[in-house]
């Protein structure tokens, strides 16, 4: 229901005017609502105000700002939007002007029995944006010094309910638009932070290949890889990583896994200790509900052992090129950060020329497509299998595009990250 102001006299117009200059100048939604129960007890000259806004599913109004005796009491209950006057009012977009509340019908008290406040008379009026939408009403109650509310407040009343609307509805944006403004930062802080884990450079090992990458989903997960040269050894160190939960929290509790992680890998010559020494700093600093999950190993590029740790992440696999066999490396644990102690007790495999070995993340098998549907394990099984062939830089290239085309549009999830080792002799 919209208004005009033909029927406003010049005194009420110059007020309400001044009201609504005020509302609109005022983008903070808190502050704003205050406003507008102020500039109703003002231009309505009435006892108690109250605004109620309806749920984004129109099922509930809720009282969002009360003024008056008992706003303690009534602040943030609800009713359902068909009920009461105010419900009848959103229901039917129009206002009321009711002088004998107590016996009128459509007064069911359910808000103000729990208070010694005693309802006379109001004016209801709905709240309705400029996209025609009701969102809510907007009530005067108890005019002052025993006067009575008349019909030519009805448009002055409408007039401030439509110019609060609005104000409303651009306060709600402003307020989204500094949320999305927030998180755009905190996932720039989160890529920066994440990006800066990666190797720089893929590592030159004797007899060996190496490739390895990250692409990180829109989100920004947690992912993480790294190559780790160990001094004085023949020993490379590889990992591939995933914490729980997104953004920057979940970048800084990789940041605290890779700075333990290389700490204790170049000073410790023992795989499964060097990961219950991690998991146990995982789970004395990082919240309750962080874990990380995780591959770690060392390869001595001398004898072409290598030794590894899984603490609850995906199983890596070993492909032998000769013979067409996919195996799955399937020792592991539980995630870090859960409990300590633990007893990461970890395994080994020798590597033989022409061997491939692939650590990598869950962002590969669960990558999704428009129809729902995931890529899976045995597709990635199967893949492997097919693109054997390659050298480790063109299947890790192939596969990106081989997801990308799978997932034909459907926005990536989760980040895909992925290591390929091959003993070439």
């Amino acid at each position: 229901m919209k208004t005009t102001i033909q029927s406003i006299n010049g005194d009420q117009l110059n007020l309400l005017m001044a009201l609504v200059g005020k509302m609109n100048s005022n983008l903070k939604l808190e502050t704003l609502l205050l406003d507008i129960m102020d500039s109703t007890k003002i231009i309505m000259d009435s006892q108690a105000s109250s605004l109620f806004l309806l749920s984004d599913d129109k099922t509930r109004l809720t009282l969002t700002v009360p003024t008056g005796p008992a706003t303690a009491e009534v602040s943030g209950k609800s009713i359902p939007s068909n009920q009461g006057l105010s419900g009848w009012v959103a229901q039917n977009r129009e206002p009321v002007l009711v002088k004998d509340v107590q016996n009128d019908e459509r007064f069911e008290g359910e808000l103000s029995e729990s208070t010694s406040f005693v309802t006379n008379d109001l004016i209801c009026v709905p709240l309705i944006n400029n996209e025609d939408e009701v969102i809510g009403v907007l009530q005067a109650i108890n005019r002052k010094d025993d006067k009575e509310f008349t019909d030519d407040l009805i448009p002055v009343f409408q007039t401030l309910a439509n110019q609060a609307a609005i104000a409303i509805e651009n306060a709600k944006l402003q307020e989204e638009r500094l949320e999305k403004e927030l998180i755009h930062k905190e996932l720039e802080v989160a890529r920066t932070i994440q990006s800066g884990f990666w190797p720089k450079e893929v590592p030159n090992i004797p007899n060996y290949r190496v490739a390895g990458c990250s692409k990180p989903a829109k989100s920004v997960g947690g992912d993480y890889y790294d190559y780790i040269p160990i001094p004085n050894t023949s020993r490379w160190g590889f990992t591939v990583a995933d914490v729980t939960g997104k953004g920057v929290p979940a970048s800084l509790l990789m940041a605290t896994m890779r700075a333990s992680l290389r700490s204790h890998v170049e000073n410790n010559n023992n795989v499964s200790d060097s990961v219950n020494r991690v998991n146990k700093l995982i789970f004395e600093d990082s919240p309750i509900d962080k874990f990380i999950t995780a591959v770690y190993g060392e390869l001595d590029t001398e004898n072409h052992v290598f030794n590894y740790v899984n603490a609850g992440h995906n199983n890596p696999y070993l492909l032998n090129v000769h013979y067409n066999k996919l195996t799955q490396l399937e020792v592991g644990g539980v995630m870090l950060g859960i409990m300590d102690p633990v007893d990461f007790t970890g395994d080994s495999i020798t590597m033989e020329a022409g061997e491939k070995l692939i650590l990598f993340s869950d962002g590969i098998p669960e990558a999704r497509n428009v129809e729902g549907d995931f890529f899976t394990d045995e597709a990635f099984e199967e893949w492997l299998l097919d693109h054997k062939s390659l050298t480790p830089s063109q299947m890790m290239m192939n596969l990106l595009k081989t997801i990308d085309n799978f997932s034909r549009g459907q926005a990536q999830s989760d980040d895909i990250t992925i290591i390929i080792i091959e003993r070439v002799e």
